[in-house]
């Protein structure tokens, strides 16, 4: 048996290629250039039984444009950009790599938190113009508090290396009562409480129609003139104009921020020209192994589905498609 699969971006690391081509499957790509527009043509004109989804959005209306498809696996973690209410109706099962680029996410929250504290970048650009200008003081991280908004893959790995750092660690999210026992981490009661108490905050929250924007002026005046704000998960968590005003006002010391609501942003946006601010292209993930990890646990729960084997806990982000 063998299977059309399309990939939504123009290539797919060797270790989840080799785990397809070895099952059989036949193999589109979808171009870089009008990726979206190529994807629901291809879409439309084949029979399809899985996609290996990458940076493209997927709506309700391309599903329905390949009535053959089967599943849908995310070679990533998020899936926000999926109409999930569709696949489900659908019963396409949506799977996502749980954990696959948790490490590296996390070595790079830890990093642009240490590049904003202490102001990393812009001292590198000033001085590779020939001046010496030491600026302002940084923020030194022991004996202060990170909060971690969001307690899954990711934020559990961030924790035990800002502890080693000797940062105090609090966490927070709607979901943290299922964790169990925690500790060294410590529990805040919400999220206005965990922000209060961090002089760092770091988010590690999915994207949802209810949390959009849930860092916006008020909460970042709970921070405060001497907090770090880092984001490595989404750009739409963060008000970017109450951003910007904060950090133009002194309200808050800086802020990191591996992601954007539009990706790639346009080239002048609201954060344009403010100071203190530390911008990366969506790289958290951008690792050798962990693409190779993605890749392979994305590949290997496509095949799952397809050849009715059973799924690792949590892989499905929408299991009532599972339900018989």
């Amino acid at each position: 048996m063998s299977f059309d699969i399309l990939v939504t971006a123009p290539h797919l690391d060797r270790s989840g290629l080799d785990l397809l081509e070895a099952a059989g499957c036949r193999l589109d790509f979808v171009p870089a250039a009008n990726a979206r527009a190529e994807m629901e043509r291809m879409l439309a004109g084949k029979a399809y039984d899985g996609i290996v989804s990458r940076f493209v959005p997927i709506s309700g209306a391309a599903m329905a444009s390949c009535p053959t498809l089967k599943v849908i696996s995310r070679a990533a973690v998020g899936v926000d950009a999926i109409d999930l209410g569709e696949a489900t109706r659908r019963r396409i099962p949506v799977l996502a790599a749980v954990g696959a680029n948790a490490q590296s996410v996390a070595e790079f929250t830890i990093g642009i938190m240490l590049a904003a504290a202490r102001d990393i970048a812009r001292h590198d650009a000033v001085t590779r113009t020939g001046k010496w200008d030491k600026g302002r003081l940084g923020i030194e991280m022991q004996g202060r508090t990170l909060g971690l908004v969001g307690y899954g893959e990711i934020a559990r790995r961030v924790a035990p290396i800002a502890i080693a750092m000797g940062l105090r660690v609090l966490a927070w999210s709607p979901r943290l009562h299922l964790a169990g026992d925690i500790a060294p981490v410590e529990r805040a009661a919400d999220l206005r409480d965990l922000l209060r108490r961090s002089d760092i905050v770091s988010l590690h929250a999915p994207l949802t129609p209810a949390n959009r924007e849930m860092i916006g002026a008020a909460e970042l005046d709970l921070i405060g003139p001497e907090g770090v704000l880092v984001n490595t998960a989404r750009g739409g968590l963060v008000d970017e104009a109450a951003l910007a005003a904060a950090l133009r006002e002194g309200r808050l010391f800086a802020a990191a921020l591996d992601v954007r609501p539009t990706e790639p942003p346009p080239e002048e946006t609201v954060l344009t020209g403010v100071p203190n601010l530390l911008l990366s292209p969506h790289m958290g993930s951008a690792t050798a192994a962990s693409r190779d990890r993605t890749a392979r646990i994305a590949a290997t729960q496509l095949l799952d589905v397809l050849l009715g084997r059973p799924l690792p806990p949590r892989a499905c982000v929408n299991p009532d498609a599972l339900a018989p």
